[in-house]
């Protein structure tokens, strides 16, 4: 079965914004997962349901939409948590590159692959698994073909965006000397970068001297206790939680999501890097990182904290203690 392109985008952003309180209808014969991927494959987006959640994650391939999670909706919030022709979870090794590609694993998970070509001879593949009642479990796995630009500063980075749908509140929580804080920036790229606690001065990446530097390079003053951090819309909490806290940063920008279509509201950018030492790379290797979404309904900081350790536990990600 082929589908015109609009037709696909147009049904996948139907159900985005409409599945909560209804049910897809069941085929009469499941498809296997060989014919299931046959006909994912002139498909450029998936929608994917667990629990309280559902999800488009799409590739971005002939659309003027960012490949990742292009929409997030769940039962209590029916509208997209991401911003409309953009999206979350969006991996800079997807962004804007030839050959990236959506690839069907099962009806909860979608991934996008990435195909060495010329100019760009890394492989690459990011998996979206939807988990009841909740959540997203992101998994990027990477293995680079030839030795990565920003070696040359000592470090192999991986960048993460999350451009939101106009939160009432713009900035991000996390623990900082012990206590929750709020942390927002005064205008795009304006001290965004947020760097761990636990690490020492000499264990942080140092930025190159340059008379252009990247936006994000100029710290907040702030420092991260704990390898998550968590937004609000309106009754609702977005909580990341990341795996190999000694590589994870935070960096946010209140405009960095671009104007909103609410009056007075703008659309923020809750993102994240990873960065690998050069001491910890090799050209040629596997590497993997991961991370969990949780997207429910918000009940206060010990319900954030407990959701944190709940998934530090469940998926078995390594700990500050473990790390140090």
């Amino acid at each position: 079965m082929t589908l015109h392109r609009t037709s696909i985008k147009t049904t996948c952003l139907l159900m985005a914004f409409i599945w909560s309180g209804c049910t897809m209808t069941p085929q009469k014969e499941p498809l296997s997962q060989n014919q299931a991927q046959k006909e994912v494959q002139q498909q450029h987006c998936q929608f994917i349901k667990a629990g309280e959640i559902g999800a488009i994650i799409g590739d971005g391939s002939g659309f003027n939409t960012r490949p990742g999670v292009w929409s997030l909706s769940s039962r209590h919030r029916p509208f997209n948590a991401f911003k409309t022709n953009s999206s979350g979870l969006l991996c800079g090794e997807f962004r804007g590159k030839a050959r990236t590609r959506l690839e069907y694993v099962d009806d909860s998970t979608a991934a996008l692959v990435h195909e060495p070509h010329e100019g760009r001879q890394v492989y690459a593949r990011a998996t979206y698994r939807a988990v009841s009642p909740y959540y997203i479990d992101h998994e990027l796995t990477f293995r680079d073909l030839e030795s990565y630009p920003t070696l040359d500063w000592g470090y192999r980075d991986l960048v993460w965006c999350c451009y939101m749908n106009s939160p009432d509140d713009l900035g991000i929580y996390f623990i900082s000397d012990g206590k929750m804080v709020r942390f927002a920036t005064d205008g795009h790229g304006e001290k965004p970068y947020v760097p761990p606690s636990y690490l020492s001065e000499d264990e942080l990446e140092k930025w190159p001297e340059s008379a252009d530097p990247c936006f994000w390079w100029e710290r907040s003053g702030l420092k991260f206790d704990q390898p998550f951090y968590y937004g609000r819309q309106g009754d609702m909490v977005m909580i990341l939680v990341f795996d190999q806290p000694r590589w994870i940063r935070f960096f946010m920008s209140s405009e960095g999501g671009g104007t909103s279509l609410i009056p007075g509201l703008t659309s923020t950018a809750w993102d994240f890097e990873y960065i690998i030492p050069e001491s910890e790379y090799e050209v040629g290797r596997d590497y993997k990182v991961r991370l969990r979404l949780i997207y429910k309904k918000y009940e206060g900081d010990e319900d954030v904290l407990f959701e944190v350790r709940k998934a530090q536990r469940e998926l078995g990600f390594e700990t500050v203690s473990k790390a140090g």
